[in-house]
């Protein structure tokens, strides 16, 4: 009985675009985050995740739960990352959706920093789910992530849209919430810095109210996003050019989207920014710096065949790379400027972008 409410519920998840596999380790995971009679309560109020949304009292009035009863269940779910819960602007309640997979209740678990036997158990099942489900994330032509680059080192000859400067998305934002990156959280496989995921608005409310989240002014939001320049760190969101939910700042050592590339050679992980970069021959140093940091290894250094020097040269892997700016930002000599190669034009929202992902699923 147990696995068949799981079961129910996973077949709801998995209405998200990005679906949830039907495996023994998906719906034990969903066991560990979900008693049976939470996976009832959820699988049977909602039908689609994040779009299905409800209050208490429309949950309560359709499933015949009490109020008090369906109060109770959705605030603790919402504390331990199950459940999304939001204040509508419009109309001042308090709403409730189905979260998927992801980016849903994977990260909202385990974001808060906090880990536990029991979250050590949900990070092994997803590890265990991830040679699989990182090719489902992948899974369209239209990526659900893109790179965003380093704003600083874009030429500044080039023409800068609004959706290519990350400074933008902070600035728009009504409020802003920090939270530990979960990959490195559970993979614990490099030294980077944890506390450098941005949310914004509803989500860095949630964060803040359910999930430890910390407010950050938009100040101190962009102070995050250079330390985890510094840190070499690659800076990833939502496909679309308006309100993202979320700025990622990602290792390739530990994070589940760069790993679709490094890890499972997908070309279709995550879209990639619109920059490449141009090494300038006079000003370089051939120390290898940028080939030190960067995240891809999409850099080398060519040694030379001539007796001059003349070709002892950095040169790019342009297949390799995804225009992340981590290594103009490192250049010691100021030496790389980031330039325009592709002219890929996110779609405008949200619903937009997730419409042209199902859409341009090829499994």
């Amino acid at each position: 009985m147990s696995e068949d409410v799981y079961e129910r519920l996973r077949q709801k998840v998995n209405k998200w675009p990005i679906k949830a596999p039907k495996s023994k380790s998906m719906l034990k995971l969903l066991s560990v985050l979900y008693s049976p009679e939470e996976a009832e309560l959820v699988s049977s109020a909602f039908d689609t995740p994040f779009i299905d949304a409800k209050t208490v009292e429309q949950v309560a009035k359709e499933t015949g739960k009490d109020v008090s009863y369906v109060k109770t269940v959705f605030e603790r779910l919402a504390d331990k990352g199950g459940l999304f819960e939001f204040t509508s602007r419009r109309d001042g309640n308090t709403y409730y959706s189905m979260l998927p997979y992801a980016v849903g209740f994977f990260e909202f678990h385990l974001n808060d920093g906090v880990i536990t036997d029991e979250k050590r158990e949900f990070a092994g099942l997803h590890g265990d789910i991830y040679p699989y489900w990182g090719y489902e994330l992948g899974s369209s032509n239209y990526p659900f992530m893109r790179i965003i680059p380093v704003e600083e080192k874009l030429d500044a000859r080039t023409e800068i849209l609004p959706f290519e400067k990350v400074s933008r998305y902070i600035e728009e934002a009504r409020t802003v919430a920090v939270n530990p990156c979960v990959c490195r959280l559970i993979e614990n496989n490099c030294d980077k810095p944890l506390e450098v995921c941005l949310s914004f608005d509803s989500g860095a409310d949630y964060m803040v109210k359910h999930r430890k989240g910390r407010r950050v002014t938009k100040e101190e939001a962009l102070v995050i996003l250079k330390e985890a320049e510094d840190a070499g760190l690659v800076h990833t969101l939502n496909n679309q050019q308006e309100k993202p939910s979320l700025i990622c700042n990602c290792c390739a050592d530990c994070c589940f989207l760069l790993r679709g590339l490094t890890q499972l050679h997908n070309p279709r992980a995550f879209t990639k920014s619109n920059f490449m970069p141009k090494i300038d021959r006079e000003t370089c140093r051939v120390c290898e710096t940028c080939v030190k940091w960067c995240p891809l290894q999409a850099l080398y250094r060519h040694y030379p065949h001539t007796e001059d020097l003349s070709d002892d040269m950095i040169l790019v892997l342009e297949e390799r790379c995804i225009g992340c700016g981590v290594c103009a930002h490192k250049c010691p000599h100021d030496a790389i400027a980031l330039v325009r190669v592709r002219e890929e034009i996110p779609e405008k929202s949200g619903r937009d972008a997730l419409m042209r992902y199902a859409s341009e699923k090829i499994h």
